[in-house]
């Protein structure tokens, strides 16, 4: 039986998608990187700051990778503070969940402070019993260690868990971890491979995603 339900940020959440382009190709500009739309989108989901890590690694790029993911950070939280919007139907979602008494989690590969700035924007701290950020694990998605610990943290065994995530990434994350996944395809995630989900969506308000936080894991519809 499903008991906790874990959102995703970036994508699922809040439409931030184009902010993390924006600032991404920012910060790779004062290294010299000129990024594209399609290295960009593959970071889709992953820690930030291991990307940086990566792609300054294979241009021989001999700033600190942490420095400049400090200033990076910076750009990305003026963004976020200014331009954030809701994915829509997402606030709805959150609000119908709680209320039936599930428990409720958000795991984000983003670090503490842009979360806490999405919460605070949208009124919504008091609404996740459980917050966990990228920084809290020692393996960013497609690892699965970030919802694990959202999994003790709601006092639930990982196979009472659905995740809503819009990456292949944190779709493997939640996967790997042993609970259901529904792979949201979200106004700029048509690029990742969703396949690994259960189901997949294209709105947060489908009927699917009612059907499975209800159903048992015997549920021969399904067949998990």
């Amino acid at each position: 039986m499903i008991r906790g339900v874990i959102f995703d940020m970036d994508g699922v959440l809040v439409d931030s998608e184009p902010l993390h382009l924006r600032a991404l190709k920012m910060t790779f500009a004062t290294v010299g990187i000129m990024l594209t739309r399609s290295e960009a989108q593959a970071n889709m989901g992953r820690s930030t700051r291991d990307f940086l890590k990566e792609v300054f690694n294979r241009h021989h790029i001999t700033r600190s990778p942490d420095e400049v993911y400090r200033d990076h950070k910076r750009r990305l939280l003026q963004l976020y503070q200014k331009n954030v919007i809701p994915i829509d139907g997402a606030l709805e979602r959150i609000q119908d969940i709680r209320a039936s008494g599930l428990k409720l989690a958000l795991a984000s590969s983003s670090d503490r402070d842009l979360i806490d700035t999405v919460l605070t924007k949208f009124s919504l701290h008091s609404t996740f019993h459980v917050v966990v950020s990228g920084e809290e694990v020692d393996r960013a998605k497609p690892y699965p260690d970030i919802f694990f610990k959202s999994a003790v943290l709601l006092e639930l065994d990982p196979s009472e868990c659905l995740v809503i995530e819009d990456s292949e990434a944190g779709v493997r994350a939640a996967t790997t971890a042993g609970m259901i996944c529904i792979g949201f395809q979200s106004p700029h995630s048509h690029s990742q491979n969703l396949n690994d989900a259960h189901i997949i969506v294209d709105r947060l308000s489908s009927s699917e995603i009612d059907r499975l936080v209800k159903i048992d894991r015997s549920d021969s519809e399904y067949g998990f």
